[in-house]
């Protein structure tokens, strides 16, 4: 079941472009315990694509190929493919009439080149395209599936769900079934994780790492003919994991830490509100990220300066002055009025320094200092140090807020 994924695009290998195809797609098909061995990215030349194909269909079942459909000299994607196959371009009449009904629609004419974009290998199956204008195609060379989806990620995407996906999977062996389970961690490193793990090995289910800062996934899957006992081995796997790993595992099932963290707090009946310095709303944004999140978030405040902190949420100029905007002190202060700005059960703070600049002995770059307030259970603080980029300690910092109302949820009692 080995899957193969091929990006061709001048734009992707000059750096101008970022292929967030494979990712999406790899996390996909690994998430369904089929394996991605090989990813290929190539500008738009004609012989690299076809000695890509070549390889390709020598040691991979299914080939994923993204980008160059689109009606320009350089999209050569169709073109290789017929000279692999050694079959002619074919025109496809209503593959042609679904571009210009779609450009109409955006109040355009077809003009020559999009005549391109309707021209197939002969015998291919066209993929129909719902969102874009360029169709994709499909076809069987030996023990290789070949797909060509646009380059697009929406258009990708929506191709490779619909059609591609469902493709690939109704290939497994019949009657065999694949079960997987996701731990999804937070507040561990990959090395903190094993060790807590320690001799962590179930019989029948193979364990992986999979890296997605903040957070660390462990994919657990198990293959056979008994699904409900695949189903046994996976939740005894679960539960011994999550056992060893107490506290850092937020969710077993696909979804963020936003969500979980939100489902909690419409279990305990909780509203919540954010201050933010340096994370700049990055926290606010992916509370209100979760469909129904005006439920539970009341509002917040981006408050990056001294003197908004002081007059926006009255956070004292003393207070300030003495302790400065990234300590104990100031946080403290921003939780509690925060939360009575909003008049909400919580109130959430952060304050730190981002870098690369700011940071002093005392208070390198990476400091930042966290602030929750609740209305019985009073006001603290805690500061975490973290290291890497400036967008790397920001979004450390805001999934580390969340993590701290999630945790407070889990043990809260009404």
């Amino acid at each position: 079941m080995c899957v193969e994924l091929i990006a061709t695009g001048n734009e992707i290998m000059s750096g101008l472009t970022l292929d967030t195809n494979f990712n999406w797609t790899a996390a996909k098909l690994s998430s369904s315990g089929i394996e991605v061995r090989y990813h290929c990215t190539l500008n738009d030349n004609l012989e690299d694509l076809l000695a890509s194909f070549e390889t390709a269909s020598k040691r991979s079942r299914f080939v994923i190929v993204s980008g160059g459909l689109g009606p320009t000299e350089d999209d050569l994607s169709a073109l290789a493919a017929s000279k692999f196959l050694g079959t002619p371009l074919v025109f496809d009449p209503v593959a042609y009439n679904d571009i210009v009904q779609k450009l109409a629609e955006r109040g355009r004419e077809p003009n020559s080149y999009h005549k391109k974009q309707a021209m197939f290998p002969e015998k291919a199956t066209v993929i129909e395209n719902s969102v874009g204008t360029s169709a994709g195609f499909s076809f069987l060379l030996g023990n290789s599936k070949f797909y060509f989806l646009p380059g697009v990620p929406r258009e990708f995407r929506s191709m490779f769900s619909e059609y591609v996906f469902p493709d690939i999977v109704n290939t497994l062996e019949k009657g065999k079934s694949l079960c997987v389970k996701v731990l999804r961690i937070f507040g561990l490193g990959e090395s903190e994780v094993a060790e807590k793990l320690g001799d962590f090995s179930p019989e029948g289910v193979n364990v992986g790492y999979r890296i997605r800062l903040p957070e660390i996934h462990l994919r657990l899957t198990a293959s056979g003919y008994d699904s409900e006992v695949l189903q046994s081995l996976l939740q005894n796997a679960c539960t011994e994991a999550s056992k060893r790993l107490t506290g850092f595992v937020f969710s077993q099932e696909e979804e963020t830490l936003e969500e979980a963290t939100a489902s909690l707090l419409l279990q305990k009946d909780l509203t919540l509100s954010v201050a933010e310095s340096c994370t700049g709303g990055l926290c606010a944004s992916r509370f209100t990220d979760v469909a129904g999140s005006s439920a539970y978030f009341l509002g917040g405040t981006v408050v990056y300066s001294n003197d908004s902190k002081e007059k926006l949420l009255g956070v004292s100029a003393e207070t300030l002055e003495r302790f400065g905007a990234v300590s104990e002190e100031v946080v403290a202060e921003m939780s509690y009025r925060v939360k009575t700005l909003f008049g909400s059960d919580i109130g959430l703070s952060i304050s730190g320094i981002a870098g690369p600049g700011g940071g002093t002995l005392e208070k390198p770059v990476g400091t930042v200092w966290f602030g929750f307030s609740h209305v019985l259970s009073g006001t603290s603080c805690e500061k975490r140090n973290f290291t890497g980029t400036r967008d790397e300690i920001k979004n450390f910092a805001a999934a580390t807020a969340i993590d701290i109302v999630r945790k407070f949820c889990l043990d809260y009692v009404a």
